[in-house]
């Protein structure tokens, strides 16, 4: 027996007031005068016995009066129902509907989330007006969404045909949560709560805290929608990586994606990358059900400002994982002045032209060699130097520039240069000493960094040992040491890279001048002119990948007030910025869309990319066991909570019909509460003429 007002039974102790007044106001016989003394024993005896018996009936009935008025309050339920006597007592019922990314997927039965709506329709249908409905969607689809009690007509289906399947994971143990606040502001006795779902593996990996969830009054029934298999072999997009640094136009990035199948058989899919809308490279993949491969895409952006980037997988493919998003921005062109002398402007020009100027990552200015002292410096963005007219005015205006925040690629050279270069570069940590080799034994280029920036991706088909493609003569250099090299000839290291300030040095050993060697006329110098420009100008705005559904925080090297983010979907907000000694942090909130999220200052310049993709955790698409979820159900019940395991919907509705059958009795224990006022009413007048009236 449960009782919806149990607070009530507290005053059953009332009952004790008849026996109280019972014993403080026994009487004693009353004398009476008689004239004989013959019957005296067995007239007290027949007197006091009756008298005595009706007492106790009436205490016994004014004590059951009190308890059966207490009773009506307390509103005692029983399971079942009771002959002739028995009704179907109202039910509060809370559906947890699982709309998180996985129940998209379509099995041998069908879609999963329409399934589950077809059964959840079906049981709101069946229950009476009586009952109250509450539907806990795991992922709300609004952050300030309120849950609340509804007859089983009206919102509560509109509610549940407006849910659909999230791109995000959604915490079963929260929804049970809201789910227990619900029903603690329930007003029936009998109390279900009915968990539709698919139950990845993933969602029940971690262990839950122990939370003791409802109580005794309440049934809990995991009705399981993922047992049936896929009725085909899919492939899904498992996560994509941007591999390039250096985003810059003109420069090819790469992306990396991982895919896997499921299923039975085989699953076969056409991979591409798309830049903005155009295709720019695309892989046929074939996978058995169980296999996985990591795929490689190269597409080059054309334009400047933010460039979407979306890998879309055509064929055997599940809708929930058909794409993934890499977005990334692109420096608009930036000021580049080129100081040189005669001998390696026609190099310089050369390794500049084999761009198209329409997708030139930067606008070049040739200057004159004195441009040093004379120019406006601070009106380029990088400083290319290659000249043997460097005096101390010049090697000072240089340093100026880069603790301003400027990039320089200055180039070895001869002269006078030759002597002011080490002193100056001893001050920053670099030892350069100047080396000359006979034209019969020269030194070669013979190693470069492929894992930096610099060189990343130069190298297609080499491995990343130290073989190079070719290997320019060198006849001179200045040999660099006290730096970690970028790359290193016969003789030893002639590239160093080196923050001074603010600023970006890439000094290179090797002069622009072909009586020190091979290096201009080699396809190695303008790989490196270009790209060393490109590292020494601005930052790129960095790429950040994220799970939708997650709450984003982000440390940007970007100062600013506030910044404009774009979201997926087209809209636009403003963020405000908070400033820390490592940068500014901003707050993103919550990543309810899949897709990239532009950051940018308010006057438009790009600052950063959040790309987020659906977790990797809901694309494994592995189901739980019966004795996974049981276990996982324990540690958040309590003991008192009864629960079930149903592996088919199918008997959803039946079993929730059955369960709620049960017979209300408070308005009985009213019944009874007048039947026994009327009783002690005649009880007492019964008693009080026994008390006046004298024996025979």
């Amino acid at each position: 027996m449960n009782f919806l007002n149990p607070l009530a039974l507290v005053a059953l102790a009332a009952t004790l007031v008849p026996l109280l007044l019972h014993f403080l106001t026994l009487r004693k016989p009353r004398p009476f005068p008689f004239s004989s003394l013959r019957f005296l024993k067995e007239l007290q005896r027949s007197t006091a016995r009756r008298f005595r018996l009706r007492q106790l009936l009436l205490l016994a009935v004014r004590m059951a009066l009190i308890a059966s008025i207490v009773l009506a309050f307390a509103q005692p339920v029983i399971p079942g129902k009771i002959p002739l006597v028995g009704t179907r007592a109202p039910a509060s019922v809370v559906l947890i509907v699982d709309n998180s990314a996985s129940m998209g997927i379509a099995d041998v039965q069908g879609e999963r989330f329409r399934r589950l709506q077809q059964y959840a329709e079906r049981l709101i249908r069946s229950l009476s007006a009586e009952d109250e409905v509450a539907i806990v969607p795991v992922i709300p689809n609004a952050p300030a969404q309120a849950e609340g009690w509804d007859s089983p007509r009206g919102e509560v289906l509109r509610l549940l045909s407006a849910l659909n399947p999230q791109p995000s994971q959604g915490n079963l143990s929260q929804a049970l949560q809201r789910a227990a606040l619900l029903l603690n502001r329930s007003s029936h006795a009998h109390r279900f709560v009915l968990v539709l779902s698919d139950f990845q593996r993933s969602a029940l990996a971690e262990a839950p805290p122990e939370m003791h969830l409802f109580d005794g009054r309440t049934s809990v029934h995991a009705v399981d929608l993922g047992e049936a298999k896929l009725s085909r072999a899919v492939l899904v997009l498992d996560s994509v990586a941007l591999e390039t640094q250096l985003r810059a136009l003109g420069e090819p990035v790469t992306v990396t994606v991982r895919v896997r199948a499921f299923g039975e058989g085989t699953a076969e899919a056409m991979i591409g990358l798309l830049l903005g809308q155009e295709r720019v490279a695309q892989q046929h993949v074939a996978l058995r059900a169980g296999e996985r491969r990591t795929l490689t895409l190269t597409g080059t952006p054309l334009r400047p400002g933010f460039t979407s980037a979306v890998v879309i997988a055509e064929g055997d493919v599940a809708p929930i994982g058909e794409r993934c998003f890499a977005g990334f921005a692109v420096p608009e062109p930036f000021p580049v002045g080129v100081i040189t002398n005669e001998a390696a402007r026609p190099f310089i020009e050369a390794a500049l032209s084999a761009f198209p100027a329409q997708v030139l990552p930067f606008q070049p200015q040739v200057l004159s060699s004195t441009a040093l002292e004379a120019e406006n410096l601070s009106a380029f963005r990088v400083l290319v130097i290659a000249t043997d007219d460097l005096r101390e005015v010049s090697l000072q205006r240089i340093e100026a520039f880069l603790r301003a925040g400027g990039g320089v690629v200055l180039f070895a050279a001869g002269g006078q240069s030759a002597d002011l270069l080490p002193r100056w570069l001893a001050r920053f940590g670099l030892t350069a000493q100047q080396r000359s080799f006979p034209p019969t034994q020269p030194a070669t280029v013979t190693w470069a960094d492929k894992h930096h920036p610099l060189f990343a991706g130069v190298f297609i088909g080499e491995s990343d040992g130290e073989r190079l493609p070719e290997t320019p003569r060198l006849e001179r250099l200045m040999l660099l040491s006290g730096t970690v090299p970028l790359l290193r000839s016969s003789a030893g290291a002639v590239l160093a890279e080196q923050r001074i300030g603010q600023g970006h040095l890439f000094f290179c050993g090797l002069a622009v001048d072909p009586t020190w060697g091979d290096f201009p006329r080699s396809g190695l110098f303008p790989i490196f002119l270009v790209r060393a420009v490109l590292l020494a100008g601005p930052a790129a705005a960095p790429v950040f990948f994220r799970s939708s559904g997650e709450q984003v925080a982000l440390t940007l090297p970007t100062s600013a007030d506030a910044f404009t983010v774009r979201e997926p979907n087209g809209s636009r907000r403003t963020v405000p910025s908070l400033p820390l000694s490592s940068g500014t942090r901003i707050e993103l909130g919550q990543l309810r869309d899949i897709g990239t999220y532009e950051l940018a200052t308010l006057q438009g310049a790009p600052v950063a990319t959040v790309n987020a993709n659906l977790p990797a955790a809901e694309l494994q698409l592995e189901h739980a066991d019966q004795e996974t979820i049981a276990a996982w159900f324990r540690q958040v019940l309590s003991p008192a909570a009864s629960f079930r395991y149903i592996p088919s919907p199918e008997k959803l509705l039946s079993l929730s019909i059955e369960g709620i059958e049960a017979t209300e009795l408070w308005q009985y224990c009213l019944g009874l509460a007048l039947i026994l006022a009327a009783v002690e009413v005649a009880l007492s007048r019964r008693l009080r003429k026994d008390e006046t009236t004298p024996p025979p």
